[in-house]
């Protein structure tokens, strides 16, 4: 039998064949005959053997001090370059935890969890530094972010004929409040809004700890930092619908790909803060406005003009 045969019964047959199996075959090759020993350091056998290999996590955690000299670009560049030398790893444990999030230390998981709710902030994050001595690396599940985005809705878009859905809320936290109105998606799981825009009304200031996660919206990349903030609604009866929770803030949120559609856009609200607090929302497309709960409170888009149905009239009954 030449070793080209061999080689590729060898191969037919270790489909099933985990790692450890693979390098104790390859041990007894290279005891057997000396004319079969080379097998073993061909090039498919290797490539074999290492698509069987369990990947490993590549990169080593840095200090608070040493996270906290690098500028907000620099973070998102680390990140960026840690879920791309990372990502058949990354791909293995969210799988295999179903998890939403992992946080990394020395290469292993050291936390993680199956919703985005309990995703470590910046405090948290100094807390895992002191226990540790390492400043965690901390991964978002990319379908934990995704964004459905469609171009058939309400605020006026760069489109003619096209608007997107709005929502009025309030946004405050223990130094600052502010009222927006955003752009309305259920086609998007978490909620984004401009970091500056925030930044500028006192609702926040970066804090040692913050970990900007790298994401990609409308095959572009972006930044965003998690903030724990107070989110609100509140009907024209004052009824408030109102809650604590993860607010994903966008630095060069002009840049951003969140402005492509709509280049005036402040906030994209996705449906994970109205399934938390299940108000009752009436969208009136005949007049592009947004009804809460019921009640009269109405959310204008920015156009003007309503865009009616033309009627068609009924035609006379013959007598």
């Amino acid at each position: 039998m030449s070793q080209e045969v061999m080689l590729a019964n060898i191969k037919a047959g270790l489909d099933h064949v985990d790692a450890a199996a693979l390098q104790s075959i390859w041990t007894i090759i290279n005891q057997s005959k000396p004319e079969f020993a080379t097998i073993a350091d061909r090039p498919q056998f290797q490539h074999l053997v290492a698509l069987k290999t369990p990947p490993k996590f590549a990169g080593k955690n840095l200090t608070l001090d040493e996270y906290e000299r690098l500028s907000i670009k620099e973070k998102g560049e680390l990140q960026r370059g840690l879920k791309e030398k990372n990502h058949l790893w990354l791909q293995e444990k969210f799988s295999t935890l179903k998890a939403a999030w992992l946080v990394v230390i020395d290469s292993e998981v050291f936390n993680w969890g199956k919703t985005l709710k309990n995703l470590p902030l910046a405090k948290q994050n100094v807390e895992i530094y002191h226990q540790t001595g390492k400043f965690p690396f901390i991964f978002i599940n990319d379908d934990f972010m995704l964004i459905e985005e469609s171009m058939s809705t309400w605020h006026a878009t760069k489109d003619s004929g096209d608007f997107y859905p709005t929502l009025p809320v309030t946004l405050s936290s223990a130094s600052g409040v502010v009222e927006l109105v955003g752009d309305f998606d259920t086609g998007a799981s978490g909620t984004f809004v401009d970091f500056d825009f925030l930044q500028d009304h006192n609702l926040f200031q970066p804090e040692p700890g913050d970990y900007y996660e790298l994401a990609r919206h409308l095959n572009q990349l972006y930044r965003g930092v998690p903030k724990s903030l107070r989110f609100q609604l509140t009907s024209k009866t004052g009824e408030p619908f109102a809650f604590e929770t993860l607010i994903y803030c966008v630095p060069d949120w002009r840049l951003s790909p969140f402005v492509k559609i709509n280049p005036n856009r402040v906030a994209l609200i996705g449906r994970d803060l109205l399934l938390a607090l299940k108000p009752k929302v009436v969208l009136d497309f005949a007049q592009c406005l947004t009804e809460i709960a019921g009640s009269t409170v109405m959310a204008q888009a920015t156009k003007k003009k309503s865009v009616r149905k033309k009627q068609t009239p009924t035609p006379r009954r013959r007598r």
